[in-house]
């Protein structure tokens, strides 16, 4: 596995390196598994998103099955995945031999902000082929491993058994619930501490 090209190594504490908003500067966040391409989303990627979020399978456990229109993208939504560009984490897109199968992010957490959060999407044709276990794992422990982070977590939605088997293959335990601030719905958090990461294993 391909090292993620980092610039320099972060302090453990995130609160303090949120994104800015002027003068930032591009650090690169390149991943690669056994069969997935990680990086940066980009404006380059917008088709791709819309397309996944018009899944009603995709958004379930995301909007009831709504597909997320267009507009919400160029107007919000995909500057806010491009926010951490000068960070060594944030939204990434995922290639499979060349093809865009979804994104992963490694992000401060909406549960606390100085923790970083794992989450993904992926289109209903790469379900079921441990795609989203290999691009969890390998975020995790680059969190672990290269910026040096004590703890990961991940939130989802006490029925969305698929990702919850997810967190638990990347060595998370339930540690409770609590509302998402932006979707409104209660969701359970699962964390992982730096100590279990022999876990992991290699991807």
């Amino acid at each position: 596995m391909t090292r993620p090209q980092t610039a320099r190594r972060p302090s453990p504490r995130i609160r303090d390196r949120r994104p800015r908003t002027l003068g930032r500067v591009p650090v690169p966040f390149v991943l690669d598994t056994a069969r997935l391409h990680l990086r940066r989303i980009t404006d380059g990627n917008l088709d791709d998103l819309v397309t996944l979020d018009s899944d009603p399978a995709v958004m379930r456990f995301i909007s009831g099955g709504e597909p997320t229109p267009r507009h919400v993208y160029t107007d919000t939504l995909l500057e806010r995945m491009k926010a951490y560009a000068d960070q060594p984490y944030g939204y990434a897109a995922a290639y499979e031999a060349g093809r865009f199968v979804g994104w992963f992010h490694l992000r401060p957490s909406v549960a606390d902000a100085d923790v970083l959060e794992l989450g993904y999407r992926l289109r209903q044709d790469a379900w079921g082929r441990g795609l989203a276990t290999e691009g969890s794992r390998a975020l995790v422990r680059y969190a672990f491993d290269d910026l040096e982070q004590t703890l990961v977590d991940a939130c989802a939605l006490e029925d969305n058994a698929a990702s919850i088997a997810v967190l638990k293959k990347c060595g998370m335990r339930y540690v409770g619930r609590f509302v998402h601030p932006r979707g409104g719905m209660e969701v359970v958090r699962y964390c992982v501490g730096r100590g279990r990461g022999a876990d992991l294993g290699a991807t």
